[in-house]
């Protein structure tokens, strides 16, 4: 059969993060940082005016030479994970993640910061999509705004192994097994850990943090404000999207979140959250280490 089948950039374009990524690094500009390493507030996500010049950056980045070759870079990486081909992807390699997995609040981020400081980076100036777990964004299938979330993940996922390619190529400074160490907390890993396990396998460690759901909850209180007066579900912050979210995947209309106990809605996320984390298959992996909340621990 000769079938061909054909896909743009109209149908699966590359996403903000990633443009403005490439065009900082063509420019020689600072990255976006964001506050992925302030852990003492949490707010809603905005991003308002952030890429209002997304337009005028892509072109940038089309129109320059090295700039197209990331970009169709991604692409390549792409088509290689959709048809399996994963040999072509040998690159990736040498280096050496430290993925940094667990639910929010349990010391991930302060693990995520020690690891840039051992490979001597400056956290503070890392782009949040490298560096952060909001990217690439990994979830259950859903298709939202005309769009399929596992096949954006897929792509946001190429996008992210492009930029370390780029990013560590430069600035990588520390060794490990023969190869560059590229940390990266990693929430959203255990929704694809398959994807992982077969593109980097035992060239990554995996780090599940662990704390009680309680201390959990009490924290996701005082950093998103305090517990509402009600004590039904509210939607505040970051982590509280991403636990209303989960319930409305599970089949469960928002408007019944919102009327939730706070504690109750929060605790149903941690289970679905550690019950996915342990058939994963991250658990057993040999270069897997699980990492108590605490000061000794950590």
């Amino acid at each position: 059969m000769g079938v061909t089948i054909t896909l743009t950039d109209k149908e699966l374009p590359a996403s903000p993060a990633f443009i403005e990524f490439v065009h900082a690094t063509l420019t020689d500009s600072d990255y976006d940082v964001g506050e992925w390493f302030y852990q003492e507030g949490e707010s809603l996500a905005r991003n308002d005016g952030r890429f209002k010049d997304i337009r005028e950056k892509a072109q940038f980045v089309v129109g320059h030479p090295i700039g197209s070759k990331m970009l169709l870079r991604s692409y390549r990486f792409f088509k290689e994970m959709l048809t399996g081909n994963i040999d072509q992807m040998r690159e990736i390699s040498r280096f050496r993640f430290f993925f940094v997995i667990g639910i929010p609040r349990t010391g991930g981020t302060y693990l995520t910061k020690q690891l840039f400081r051992a490979a001597n980076i400056d956290y503070k100036k890392v782009h949040n999509a490298l560096a952060h777990d909001g990217f690439p964004h990994l979830s259950h299938l859903s298709f939202k705004g005309k769009a399929n979330m596992h096949t954006n993940g897929l792509l946001q996922f190429a996008e992210y192994l492009t930029m370390v390619e780029i990013y560590f190529s430069k600035h990588g400074r520390l060794a490990y097994r023969n190869g560059v160490v590229v940390p990266k907390k990693f929430t959203k890993g255990v929704y694809y850990f398959d994807l992982i396990r077969e593109l980097i396998g035992v060239n990554a460690n995996y780090l599940l943090t662990l704390r009680h759901p309680l201390s959990i909850c009490q924290s996701v209180i005082d950093k998103s404000g305090g517990m509402p007066e009600d004590r039904k579900y509210a939607l505040r912050s970051a982590i509280e999207r991403w636990v209303l979210d989960d319930w409305v995947h599970f089949g469960v209309p928002e408007q019944k979140v919102r009327q939730m106990g706070y504690v109750e809605a929060l605790l149903g996320y941690w289970k679905r959250f550690h019950f996915q984390m342990a058939i994963s298959g991250v658990v057993g992996m040999p270069t897997t280490r699980i990492v108590p909340y605490g000061a000794e621990a950590m």
